[in-house]
């Protein structure tokens, strides 16, 4: 009972804003516009993933790739303040060339955000519509090769009444554009799921699921194709606590995620690593005081996070060697 509710705070924690918080006269807002994506013919809809992934190697980028705001350091600064408005459910997520950044807003909005950049500046956020049969979009993520589309929904999946029940779908890239969102097997659909998924180089799945009160970080394997039954991960990254929206790194060495406990009134920052005996014992990131989906830029040189259910925050990443074991 008292991880239930503390679930039921940390939802209210997290839904209290609405998106639509008045901002400065100097603050850039989401419009109306909403970006059509254009989608091939359903014959042309893949019926797998890519065979062989591969890594985006990404130059240096300038700071301006960067919403045009001074870098931080080991000490976290606010992220995109006079440009990002409203509430949100998940961190921001990059492109491998850093020149398209999506977002999603609240819980309560089911809609993603996207600006890209150019002529050396970011354009208006606007909303974005995969397919014509999806009208409700939450937490993107994108592969670190760029090739695949992760995002969660709770539309019905085709043939099947999940009556609201969160479903993560799958688009992949063709040409400029993606392909028709494909749900994930059932196996994995199945679970009661919820906030930010991720995937490395070799597309292996990671996400939060279970029971309301006591989700806990699922794995899935990318064989021959498709996904593979999903398994929890083993203590000591589960726990009796919540861990929520984890974040793999592309070549599956760290895991960063966030652990919701009674003792603290906000979820905070974990990281764990893999050992050819399992994963560490999760250390705390202690300079991080709210932290809700973790994501690391594509360039490996920063983390950014929901610091509020209204801001995003971010710092560097020296902390992922300084704390390695």
């Amino acid at each position: 009972m008292k991880k239930v509710m503390g679930l039921i705070l940390l939802c209210l924690i997290l839904t209290a804003c609405s998106p639509d918080t008045p901002a400065s006269d100097a603050t850039i807002q989401p419009t109306e516009e909403t970006l059509e994506v254009t989608l091939p013919s359903p014959t042309a809809t893949p019926t797998s993933l890519p065979a062989t992934p591969t890594l985006t190697i990404l130059p240096n980028q300038p700071s301006y790739y960067y919403v045009g705001y001074s870098l931080p350091e080991a000490d976290p600064l606010p992220f995109g303040e006079d440009f990002f408005t409203g509430s949100f459910h998940s961190a921001p997520v990059f492109s491998p060339d850093m020149k398209t950044i999506w977002w999603a807003g609240a819980y309560e909005t089911t809609t993603i955000y996207t600006s890209h950049f150019e002529d050396e500046v970011w354009s208006d956020p606007v909303t974005i519509q995969l397919s014509d049969s999806i009208r409700q979009y939450r937490d993107p993520f994108i592969s670190p090769d760029g090739q695949l589309f992760f995002f969660i929904s709770p539309d019905n999946i085709p043939g099947i009444s999940t009556a609201g029940k969160e479903n993560i779908w799958m688009m992949q890239k063709e040409g400029d554009g993606w392909s028709e969102p494909q749900p994930l097997p059932q196996s994995i659909n199945g679970l009661d799921l919820h906030w930010t998924v991720s995937v490395d180089t070799d597309y292996t799945l990671y996400f939060s699921a279970g029971e309301p009160g006591n989700k806990q970080i699922y794995t899935s394997q990318y064989i021959d194709g498709t996904y593979d039954d999903p398994v929890p991960l083993s203590e000591p990254v589960n726990s009796d606590a919540m861990e929520i929206t984890p974040n793999i790194a592309p070549d599956g060495s760290y895991l960063l995620f966030s652990r919701f406990t009674l003792q603290n009134d906000n979820a905070l920052m974990y990281i764990s690593y893999a050992t050819e005996t399992g994963w560490t014992k999760p250390v705390k990131v202690d300079n991080v005081p709210y932290c809700i989906s973790p994501i690391v830029s594509p360039d490996g040189k920063y983390v950014l996070y929901l610091s509020s259910p209204s801001s995003f925050g971010w710092r560097d990443t020296s902390f992922i060697e300084d704390l390695r074991p």
